[in-house]
Parts: C-alpha cells; structure tokens; sequence
C-alpha cells in the first residue's frame, strides 16, 4: 500500500503545475535564453543557423529536477528567447525541439523519484537527457524538411552536429549540475 501511494504522490508531483513550477519555468527559460544568447554566436561548421549550445544542460536539468512540463517550457520558452534576440527569429519547430528535449528530461522523474543523490540516479538523467536531444533535434531537423524543403541530406546535416553536439555538452554538465544541486540542498538541510 505504501509503495502505490508513494508512485500516486510522484505521479502528482511529476506532472502537477503550481506556484512553484511556475516559479522555476520562468527563471529557467530567463537563463536559457540568455545563455542561448551569448553562445549563438558559436555556429557548428557546414550547418544553417546551428550553434554550439553548452546551455542546453538548462532545459535537461530543469526537466530533471522539476519535471517534464517545466522542461518543455524552459526548452521551448528559452530556445525562443534566445533565438528572438540573437535576431534569428522565430522557428517554432526549433523551439518545439528544444520543448521536447526538456520534456523527456523530465521523464527521467519516474526512474529516479526525483531524487539524484546516487551515481546510478544521475546516469539516468544522463541517459533521458541523451534520449530528449535525439528526439528534440530530430524533430527540429526534419521538420525543416516540410517548413523550409530541406532535403533529407541537408536535415541530417543539420541533425548530426547538432544533436552530437548537445549530447556532448549536456552529457558532461548535466551530471555536474545535479552534483551542485544536490551539495546546495545538503547545505540547506533539504537533501
């Protein structure tokens, strides 16, 4: 009994909105936007409008630690932000991507309670982080493919960098920024 009650709890707690969440969502499409901002200068060689992206960990720790509808909106949100007023505009599949890269972060939720304090619980965010990037950019990339008549070659050509790149970061800081998070709760008493 005590087991279907704590997964009737985590359920609530993975997909409930409230002040909190609100709270977070907000603060971290801010510091994705701002982020993708300054790094989108950085564009990834032979691509269109791709740049190297160390801020993607926003959206996967968001989602992580907050859930999958604060991921998708820090994703969404920031990607949007940060490309508005880096002068790209808007590509709403981009975004959408960027939506569905936190979103799946956060699935991650219900492998983990929610809590990362082991190695194991941190390789699992890990591992939805890798997952989200894949099916984000994938969306991104191919649905240039009817948006914008991008043939299959030049998708891939977009997907491939892109998406090895996020990995890569987010691969690497994802598991530093859990590590830090969690150190600041101990401090705090809360973890």
């Amino acid at each position: 009994m005590a087991v279907t009650e704590g997964r009737e709890r985590l359920s609530t707690k993975i997909w409930s909105i409230g002040v909190s969440q609100i709270v977070f969502m907000a603060l971290g499409a801010a510091l994705y936007g701002a982020l993708s901002y300054l790094t989108n200068i950085l564009q990834l060689p032979a691509t269109s409008n791709v740049s190297f992206r160390p801020g993607i960990v926003i959206p996967l720790f968001f989602g992580a630690v907050f859930g999958p509808w604060v991921g998708l909106f820090v994703g969404g949100v920031g990607n949007l932000m940060g490309d508005y007023i880096s002068g790209y505009g808007v590509y709403w599949n981009w975004d959408v991507g960027n939506g569905l890269i936190g979103f799946v972060a956060g699935l991650a939720m219900y492998a983990t309670w929610g809590y990362y304090r082991s190695g194991k619980n941190i390789a699992i965010a890990d591992i939805f982080g890798v997952i989200g990037v894949i099916v984000g950019i994938a969306f991104a990339a191919y649905t240039d493919m009817w948006l914008l008549k991008y043939t299959w070659a030049a998708a891939t050509g977009n997907f491939i960098p892109a998406a090895v790149s996020d990995i890569v970061n987010g691969a690497i800081l994802l598991p530093i920024l859990l590590y830090a998070y969690n150190a600041a709760r101990r401090r705090m008493g809360r973890g």
